[in-house]
């Protein structure tokens, strides 16, 4: 009978390792918190969608590091315009507002300086980010919108507004045990969050209506993108394990994994270089001079979608811009030690 009892608590202890975990709203981040990503460009394949799946990232690189870091939605800027914010997510001249509860944690919308002033961009409505609970197969969709305008004062033309449509689609397409450079055989739930979104950009020229701004050859208007995210979720870490960002045409174009979690750290002032990135606005390139180390560069277009990763040696540089679409840019630039060394942003005009 004693053998009998401890067969059958060896199989039930074999069958809750690989069995299947639930996402709730305590399993998000919370105020306080700062997470570290480690970076790896040369990941071209992350596994299968299904039930007890087994992935192994073990081999994947630290090339670079991100931090993202949660804090009290009063504690930063633009808190006033989204009241019902319980996590304000970055630091600097950019912050990202979401609401977590019981139900669901949404994107209620972004606060920053994109050049002409800071200013606030609500999402109609909020941006669904995960439901709870979270289960193999939960699924859900929506659409939210978001306009930005900005005062131009150039000869012949006002203003200028990008309006914005996201379609976004979730389902949890997988449950298994993960594994990476830092956790092993983790408990996770995959989602795959694919994003459409169309942007459209209308200029105001001076004691004129508002109109549609003319189509170039290869930078259509409205255009649109297709982005889908893969993150792996676990009870442990209040955070992504890991997460995989594809094209439309599910070509990875980012890959990344959790190497840290800090609590009560506020994000690093950036290095003091004598940075500086122009022409602005650009055509065919940007230089970034004023490197005292070789650095790495991102650059991420009004929608967040990443249009470059590339490192950067010491001193002057250029990044072509030639194959850019028409629009505003971000960039930020970290050491190889992962320390912020500086991010702005810049137009694109052609």
């Amino acid at each position: 009978m004693k053998k009998n009892l401890l067969l059958s608590s060896l199989v039930i202890s074999a069958l809750s390792v690989n069995a299947q975990i639930q996402i709730n709203t305590g399993d998000m981040p919370v105020a306080g918190k700062t997470f570290v990503m480690a970076n790896d460009t040369t990941i071209t394949s992350y596994g299968s969608a299904g039930t007890n799946q087994s992935w192994n990232f073990a081999s994947w690189a630290n090339q670079s590091t991100d931090t993202t870091a949660f804090s009290t939605p009063s504690s930063v800027a633009g808190s006033s315009f989204f009241p019902t914010a319980t996590l304000g997510v970055g630091a600097g001249d950019m912050t990202s507002f979401m609401k977590n509860a019981s139900s669901q944690i949404d994107i209620l919308g972004f606060y920053g300086d994109f050049g002409f002033g800071p200013m606030a961009v609500q999402f109609t409505p909020a941006q669904k980010f995960l439901s709870f609970p979270s289960n193999y197969m939960t699924n859900y969709s929506g659409t939210s919108k978001y306009e930005l305008k900005f005062y131009l004062g150039q000869p012949g033309f006002d203003s200028m507004k990008v309006k914005a449509s996201i379609n976004y689609t979730s389902s949890i397409d997988a449950w298994g045990t993960l594994t990476t450079p830092v956790n092993s055989n983790l408990s996770t739930l995959r989602q795959k969050y694919i994003e459409i979104t169309t942007d459209s950009i209308f200029l105001l020229p001076t004691g004129q209506p508002w109109m549609l701004n003319p189509s170039a050859p290869g930078d259509p208007n409205p255009r649109k993108d297709t982005t889908n995210s893969y993150r792996w979720w676990s009870n442990v870490e209040k955070f992504p394990v890991a997460e995989v960002i594809t094209d439309g045409n599910n070509v990875v174009t980012n890959a990344g994994y959790l190497l840290s979690t800090l609590v009560g750290v506020k994000e690093q002032s950036m290095t003091k270089n004598e940075l500086n990135v122009y022409p602005n606005p650009a055509s065919d390139k940007i230089n970034i001079t004023g490197l005292s180390t070789e650095s790495y560069l991102v650059i991420f277009d009004v929608n967040g979608k990443l249009i470059e990763r590339t490192r950067l040696k010491k001193n002057n540089t250029s990044i072509n811009t030639s194959n850019y679409e028409n629009g505003i840019y971000f960039y930020q630039i970290t050491a190889l030690t992962g320390k912020p060394v500086g991010k702005g942003k810049f137009i694109v005009s052609k």
